[in-house]
């Protein structure tokens, strides 16, 4: 198997890996850095000058990556330049004069920097992401009402409007049901009103209904 087949190859079981397991951004970067490290070290084994052969072996990855991932997330740049790291150190394990304390220290700061990485840049910037706050107003929108009544969408003053998006296929939101029923029931706040939306209704309406009247609940929703 030729360099470049093997980069392929082990692109493939990163990604592979990681769809298997976990879509966790994590495992994806730590699957890698283990490969390449690996791979690197068997290639120094041979010949520590060997730079091209690493080469080979890091780009198939590493293209993947800014590809797929990188594009939508680009604060994930540290996986590029940890994985080339790894790689280096891979490299130059084997070698003789970089034995000893020398390369201890090289392993260290790039576990070190991984386990920083791991638990928590990666969770504080997907965090960032996917959390969006504004104190602007929202645009303009509307419902499709599958309960009696029209379904409110905008606050009047002096009372506050709690819209709830509800999926069928999720378990805590069913779960959630019998809270919301006794919510709309007796202790909502003077001045509240409450909406339930199922975005996964599409133009089906008919199974939001039937659970809704399953549970007894007298809020407006839609679909």
């Amino acid at each position: 198997m030729d360099l470049t087949s093997a980069g392929l190859l082990a692109t493939g079981l990163v990604f592979g890996l990681a769809i298997a397991v976990s879509k966790d951004l994590r495992l994806l970067y730590v699957a890698g850095a283990i490969l390449l490290f690996c791979g690197a070290t068997w290639l120094g084994a041979k010949s520590a000058r060997d730079w091209l052969s690493v080469f080979l072996l890091y780009v198939p990855l590493a293209g993947m990556f800014g590809f797929a991932i990188l594009g939508q997330l680009p604060f994930l740049w540290p996986h590029l330049l940890l994985w080339a790291l790894a790689a280096a150190l891979g490299l130059f394990l084997l070698a003789a004069p970089l034995r000893g304390k020398a390369m201890a220290i090289g392993v260290v700061v790039l576990l070190a920097v991984s386990a920083w990485y791991c638990t928590s840049y990666i969770p504080d910037q997907m965090k960032r992401a996917m959390n969006h706050f504004g104190d602007g107003a929202a645009p303009p929108f509307a419902f499709q009402a599958v309960s009696e009544g029209a379904v409110p969408t905008t606050a009047t003053p002096g009372k506050i409007l709690v819209i709830d998006f509800f999926g069928t296929w999720c378990p805590p939101c069913i779960e959630e049901l019998p809270e919301i029923a006794r919510v709309r029931a007796g202790s909502t706040p003077v001045g509240t009103r409450r909406s339930v939306c199922n975005p996964s209704a599409g133009g089906n309406t008919s199974h939001f209904p039937s659970l809704s009247m399953r549970e007894e609940k007298r809020t407006p929703h839609s679909g």
